[in-house]
């Protein structure tokens, strides 16, 4: 390891520690690619390199991938209208509704889909067959392609469409077409108890101290995990995760839809109403891009995503790094501070590691 590495490193755990000790989570961990080379995996608090995080959002990008390769073997399309396949989006606006539209939160609908809390209400199991017709049956708040707004509800809908094309429950296809592709085994939508790192304390939704199951209350419902979250992994494992991202998916998508998800995609979908001046709004096929607050200021070409639970994942191919951070800042509650200080200072400081000529 050269000497720039052990101070990146050093600096790594010194911000992990900070967090721990200023109360912004009780656990944490980083893995970090810089160009060939695999920097130690660092923990700190009540995790260690072994700890499972839940993913929250950073779901999104196994979701993307899943249906990505869905296009790729012809079971779904891009760009045709999901009405063809999907009863609920043959009429209205929802009919001109396509999986680009969702992978991009440009097709109208709402940020959350919150049907579960009616189950809870009137004291009734989750019915999940029930629960994804409800889903579907969303109404959209604006036509598609007139705004971006970042949709939970999409994805789970993307979710939907894909099981409901293959006849395959989502969890087994994103172990077919991802998780069974990459080389890792620390990433999972089922991980044992006590490998995890609990998350938020929710009595009042019968759950108690959250830990080895889904945080989100939508995936939760559905059954663990879903199009928008219920992802668990390492920080090691997110970062095998990330280097194939990087590398462009061999294996998994074909170099054609790998580059579509890297492709800045709103300008040309939205036209006039784009705002290219807001650095949070770029977006890719899944892809989050240049989102400053917490890809630092060097990130302006850097692709990937956050999640709610405190987690991120970054990979930047201009600065050839992968930056895997998962944090537990939703334990014991939601209310604290959100880790953006600390997701960019971890950013920055990698970046400032890769620029250092020593």
């Amino acid at each position: 390891m050269t000497a720039t590495h052990r101070h990146l490193e050093s600096d790594i755990r010194r911000l992990l520690n900070q967090c721990v000790a200023d109360g912004v989570a009780p656990a944490a961990s980083c893995a970090v690619v810089l160009g060939l080379d695999w920097l130690p995996e660092i923990a700190a608090g009540a995790a260690s390199p072994e700890t499972y995080f839940d993913l929250a959002s950073v779901t999104k990008l196994f979701t993307t991938v899943t249906a990505l390769s869905l296009v790729d073997s012809g079971e779904l399309e891009l760009d045709a209208a999901i009405g063809g396949r999907l009863p609920a989006y043959r009429r209205g606006a929802k009919s001109a509704v396509t999986l680009r539209h969702l992978l991009t939160h440009t097709s109208g609908l709402p940020s959350q889909w919150r049907g579960w809390e009616r189950s809870l209400d009137e004291g009734r199991a989750f019915d999940r067959q029930a629960l994804v017709a409800d889903l579907l049956d969303t109404p959209l708040e604006a036509a598609p392609v007139t705004r971006f707004e970042y949709s939970c509800a999409g994805f789970n809908t993307i979710m939907a469409l894909a099981e409901h094309v293959t006849g395959t429950p989502w969890a087994a296809l994103v172990q077919e077409r991802v998780l069974g592709r990459l080389a890792t085994d620390r990433i999972t939508g089922t991980p044992r108890v006590e490998h995890c790192a609990p998350t938020e304390f929710q009595p009042s939704l019968g759950r108690g101290l959250v830990r080895g199951i889904v945080h989100d209350e939508a995936a939760w419902s559905l059954g663990g995990l879903s199009g928008n979250a219920g992802m668990f992994a390492t920080a090691g494992g997110l970062r095998v995760f990330g280097a194939a991202l990087l590398d462009g998916l061999p294996g998994i998508l074909s170099p054609g839809l790998a580059a579509e998800m890297w492709r800045s995609q709103l300008p040309d979908m939205l036209g006039n109403n784009f705002n290219p001046a807001d650095p949070g709004f770029g977006h890719g096929l899944g892809l989050r891009i240049n989102q400053q607050p917490w890809m630092g200021t060097a990130g302006r070409e850097a692709r990937g995503h956050g999640g709610f639970t405190g987690t991120s994942l970054l990979i930047d191919r201009e600065h050839g790094l992968t930056v895997s951070l998962l944090t537990n800042r939703v334990s014991p509650r939601r209310d604290g501070d959100d880790a953006t200080g600390l997701r960019k200072a971890v950013s920055d400081v990698v970046y400032s590691g890769k620029n250092d000529p020593n």
